[in-house]
């Protein structure tokens, strides 16, 4: 599949060093996704053993469904994004930790029988889907193999999902719960998320834990010549790379600036464009294409890792929101942060003030913060880069950001952890 989450497994995959440890993946035979990217596969190293099993998942039966319709040369069912904040909701309610636990009972008949052909040591699971590290305290209990999890959210505190009822709250909290107490070891994507999990689980204390950030890969930029200076554009482009929910990170505050400094200024709001890349729900889109500025938007649908950066590279500043409105959104650092730092593109962060977002930005002195709900204050913003050019950012302190490193810093915890 596609989309940032799936990126950094497969950079841990792709620089992971094999005369170490041996290394297998466990997943899902082929299931209906929003974003599917096959380039990714060339990152794949051949020394890689892949297994997938079977899964009655709500995507794997989308997947056999539209396999069927096709087979019957009948309208194939269409492809499109929507996982607007109500469809979420009810699957979510039904489904606990979340939609993928159809595949516990397939993922531990599977491990019990690569185990017994090849003894694990370790098995790491990536959180979300949280359904993965449901399976990993499963063959804890079956088989005593010790677990890792890589936590790239927060399980019951998340800004992405919805809230439901304090019955679900109570059965996610416990799920939780049992899934950390049962592991030996923990790493988090940045310091809010392992600060908040120590605070809330007295146990941790002492327990081993792992500050991994999300990072890029030079490789992916291998075939850009970063420092090329592009004719010059009568537009000012501001890209947003990634998923847009309707929940969470959608922009609405950048679109609403957009509208005041049209009112404020048609002829500098002409000057505007924001292109998004990647994939947004169907409420966004409508919600943009019935504001008066919709002609200064651009949606570019989902393109390749390498090809989506190639298109980056051409903008002139690079954006992303977060809700912080919203509980947990002080905890969330997007991954594609860490690309737009290599780029060098100056980024313009809309989230809480005191999030991890902000803090890295500022850091890095990468860009603009400004609180998602501050429609002004993003005008202000858009105007200045408008008028006066953009301040000199300098992109400080980026190294540490570097996939290879990171995935030599994983290795060094799991040997902590296995004790060599």
């Amino acid at each position: 599949m596609g989309g940032g989450g799936v990126q950094r497994i497969q950079k841990f995959i792709k620089y992971w060093d094999f005369d170490q440890y041996q290394l297998s993946i466990l997943t899902v035979k082929p299931s209906h996704f929003y974003a599917q990217d096959p380039s990714l596969q060339s990152d794949l190293p051949e020394q890689l053993s892949v297994y997938r099993s079977g899964t009655f998942d709500p995507f794997r039966v989308i997947y056999l469904i539209k396999k069927i319709f096709r087979r019957s040369n009948s309208k194939a069912v269409k492809s499109t994004f929507e996982s607007g904040h109500s469809s979420r909701r009810l699957i979510n309610y039904l489904l606990l930790p979340d939609s993928r636990i159809p595949w516990v009972p397939f993922a531990v008949h599977r491990i019990g029988k690569i185990h017994r052909s090849r003894p694990i040591d370790l098995i790491v699971a990536t959180l979300p889907p949280f359904t993965t590290g449901t399976i990993a305290s499963r063959i804890r209990r079956k088989w005593h193999i010790p677990y890792l999890l890589d936590l790239r959210d927060s399980w019951t505190h998340n800004l992405y999902m919805p809230r439901l009822s304090s019955i679900h709250g109570r059965i996610q909290n416990r799920l939780e719960f049992q899934t950390i107490k049962l592991a030996s070891g923990l790493v988090f994507v940045n310091p809010d998320l392992r600060s908040y999990y120590q605070n809330k689980y007295s146990f941790l204390k002492n327990a081993r834990l792992k500050l991994i950030r999300n990072g890029f890969d030079r490789e992916d930029f291998s075939h850009l010549n970063l420092h090329k200076s592009d004719k010059p554009d009568s537009l000012f482009k501001i890209g947003i790379m990634g998923t847009i929910y309707s929940q969470g990170n959608a922009p609405y505050t950048l679109i609403n600036a957009l509208s005041v400094l049209k009112h404020q200024s048609n002829l500098l709001s002409q000057k505007l464009k924001i292109v998004f890349i990647g994939k947004w729900t169907r409420s966004f889109y409508a919600w943009v294409m019935s504001q008066t500025v919709h002609p200064q938007v651009e949606f570019i649908p989902y393109l390749p890792h390498r090809k989506a950066l190639e298109l980056a590279r051409t903008m002139n500043a690079l954006a992303l929101a977060l809700h912080s409105d919203l509980e947990g959104s002080e905890m969330v650092t997007p991954g594609r942060i860490y690309e737009y730092l290599y780029l060098k593109k100056p980024v313009l962060a809309m989230c809480a003030p005191k999030s991890d977002l902000a803090g890295l930005v500022q850091k890095s002195n990468a860009g603009e913060v400004v609180d998602y709900q501050n429609t002004n204050g993003i005008v202000q913003i858009l105007t200045r880069w408008l008028t006066t050019g953009i301040s000199s950012y300098s992109f400080e302190n980026i190294e540490s950001y570097d996939r290879q490193s990171q995935t030599d810093e994983l290795l060094k915890f799991i040997r902590q952890i296995l004790g060599d």
